[in-house]
């Protein structure tokens, strides 16, 4: 039942996230977009600096272990990466773009919702 509860949480910190990125008038791409098995969480376009944002989204409930962002493992960053390139090499419509990796770090408590938005992340 836990895996259910976890992915229900990682859901709503994405849903959370893109309402985040595009208040900022970025244009939304894609949702959990694979490379191989490489994973970005949400690809946004900044259509007047042409510059593509790639989002890893962490959502957590406390901060028993660390804030969210501090969960991505360098793994885990080479992971991101490799989508982005992918995602560049799939779609060369956006090969003149710059790209930028950001980090949503979420934390829902019962009374209380903290949104982080990292740019260049890494």
């Amino acid at each position: 039942m836990k895996c259910i509860y976890k992915n229900r949480l990682g859901k709503n910190g994405e849903v959370l996230a893109k309402n985040l990125l595009t208040d900022k008038n970025y244009k939304f791409i894609t949702s959990n977009y694979r490379y191989e098995r490489a994973e970005i969480d949400l690809i946004f376009e900044d259509e007047k600096n042409k510059m593509l944002i790639f989002a890893e989204v962490k959502t957590r409930r406390n901060k028993k272990y660390g804030l969210p962002e501090e969960s991505i493992t360098f793994s885990k960053k080479n992971n991101i990466r490799k989508a982005a390139l992918g995602f560049v090499k799939n779609f060369p419509q956006y090969s003149d773009h710059d790209m930028r990796i950001d980090v949503i770090s979420i934390l829902l408590t019962d009374d209380n919702t903290e949104i982080s938005h990292i740019e260049n992340a890494f």
